[in-house]
């Protein structure tokens, strides 16, 4: 097979706006090497971004979302990929009339140019959505979902364990609300003699040390899979985490903690039991955090959502699309 050419990623991502954007592009692109091609990323980000990008993928550092002729060179590539909630339809347009293919990431019902556009969210596309370029092909639901690597090809989970033994709590690289350390507390306080796990971002402040707490920092994808399938249950943000959640089949109480992630806090409920606690700033956020541990604790319930979990999301996203 021929090595399948240049994909160029436009996105954006920094520890101040989150590496989601970032963190999925990164599955295109490494499916994109593994199969021979070369992979160049223009973005708009900082050295934590930059860091998530493996060794061998070429990276131009600059502001690319509006109609700057610096940024919105063509670059003969086969494939374009475009992750950005701030581009400007301009440079939309520019990009997408200097590639091949253009591949257009959707969270919101965006208007976007020709192309291809995946909406991985599980909502429906409303009724007041722009309609769709009559050259673009809509690609939604969960099945399309870029996981990165790891999460592709996993064995089989084990069985559900009787009683809670290990707590996941992961909100995202950088943790924005800064939300994580409570929520571990929380956990320890309703599951005493469970084991809780607190992944932060690279740069993030550490608690206190605890003899029920091991703090993870930086992890890549590998590791997080591994803890994602060890774990009883999880505390979450409800952003691209919960796809790898429900990859690995762990049962999930998830906390928004930004407004595009309200369709994943709508939804998820619905499709696998997944708990919904509502948004970071609650003012019951702990009560409801709180309950929703206590809900998942029978293990007939965590063996339920846990097999239609795993089977909302096959991996297969990034092989699928490309």
């Amino acid at each position: 097979m021929p090595a399948p050419g240049l994909l160029v990623i436009h996105t954006e991502g920094d520890r101040v706006r989150g590496l989601g954007h970032v963190s999925r592009c990164s599955a295109y692109a490494d499916e994109w090497s593994h199969r021979g091609g070369r992979v160049l990323w223009i973005l708009d980000g900082d050295e934590t971004a930059a860091s998530l990008i493996q060794p061998g993928q070429e990276i131009r550092v600059m502001r690319w979302q509006d109609d700057a002729a610096e940024a919105l060179t063509d670059y003969d590539a086969a494939v374009t990929l475009v992750d950005s909630y701030t581009a400007s339809a301009g440079a939309r347009e520019a990009i997408a009339a200097m590639s091949g293919e253009a591949v257009f990431i959707d969270d919101l019902w965006q208007l976007w140019p020709a192309g291809r556009v995946v909406h991985p969210a599980p909502d429906r596309r409303p009724a007041g959505a722009p309609a769709a370029h009559p050259d673009s092909v809509w690609l939604e639901g969960p099945l399309w979902h870029p996981l990165r690597g790891p999460f592709i090809d996993l064995p089989r989970r084990g069985p559900t364990r009787e009683r809670i033994g290990r707590v996941l709590v992961v909100f995202g690289g950088g943790d924005l609300r800064k939300v994580g350390s409570t929520m571990a507390d929380l956990a320890h306080a309703v599951w005493p003699d469970a084991a809780v796990d607190l992944v932060l971002g690279a740069g993030q402040g550490r608690p206190e040390a605890s003899p029920h707490l091991t703090i993870h920092q930086a992890l890549d994808a590998a590791a997080m899979a591994r803890l994602m399938r060890d774990a009883d249950v999880a505390i979450s943000g409800a952003g691209q985490t919960i796809f790898e959640l429900a990859r690995c089949g762990t049962p999930t109480v998830m906390v928004g903690i930004a407004d595009n992630q309200r369709a994943n806090l709508e939804h998820w409920p619905r499709l696998c039991g997944f708990i919904d606690a509502g948004l970071w700033d609650g003012g019951d956020l702990q009560d409801r955090v709180r309950n929703g541990l206590i809900a998942l604790g029978p293990a007939p319930i965590r063996q339920d959502i846990s097999a239609r979990a795993a089977g909302i999301v096959d991996g297969q996203g990034v092989r699928r699309t490309l």
